[in-house]
């Protein structure tokens, strides 16, 4: 005995075969979105948002003055919302009162900022600064600015990085250091 089937019924084993491949494909979608998903939560609570920032910068001391000290200053995530949120004040020297004066745009109130300094003299570097942070926890926005009195004793070099801190233990690979260019005497 021989079957035959009429094209209808070819054309509706092919739509079938068709919706099964493309539930399949879709199953698959899903599983390696949850896969991307849940990876993504273990790497977060990884994340300890109470623990210290330990910095590691490499320097070559060579650029800078050993007459005067090496600068690291830090900000952290509040800091710099004040900063951005103040930072169309204006200061300004009244010479009949003798001292400065800070003008805001109608609606900002002026709030000063001091962030965490770590002075280490040129003699002390190596080839590489570790320092740890009071300020700053894993998970949190930061800025670094390091400041120093170049080797011409006239000019100023410097490297600042903005970033969130990923882990416990930051190492800086290269910061583009920049150097002020004034005539000096």
């Amino acid at each position: 005995m021989r079957r035959t089937y009429s094209w209808w019924k070819t054309s509706t084993l092919n739509e079938v075969y068709i919706m099964k491949k493309n539930q399949l494909v879709s199953f698959f979608l899903i599983l390696v979105l949850l896969s991307f998903l849940s990876a993504c939560a273990v790497q977060s609570s990884d994340i300890d948002s109470t623990g210290s920032v330990t910095f590691t910068v490499p320097i070559d001391a060579e650029m800078f003055s050993e007459e005067a000290p090496v600068r690291f200053r830090l900000w952290n995530a509040d800091q710099l919302e004040i900063m951005h949120r103040t930072a169309n004040c204006a200061v300004s020297y009244n010479v009949e009162l003798q001292k400065e004066e800070i003008h805001c745009p109608e609606g900002v109130e002026y709030e000063e900022v001091t962030p965490e300094e770590i002075i280490i003299p040129v003699q002390e570097i190596g080839t590489s600064v570790k320092f740890e942070s009071d300020q700053i926890r894993v998970g949190e926005r930061y800025r670094l600015l390091i400041t120093g009195l170049s080797n011409d004793n006239c000019n100023t070099t410097s490297a600042s990085i903005e970033d969130i801190a990923q882990q416990v233990d930051i190492t800086f690979e290269d910061l583009g250091w920049a150097t002020t260019e004034m005539a000096c005497p």
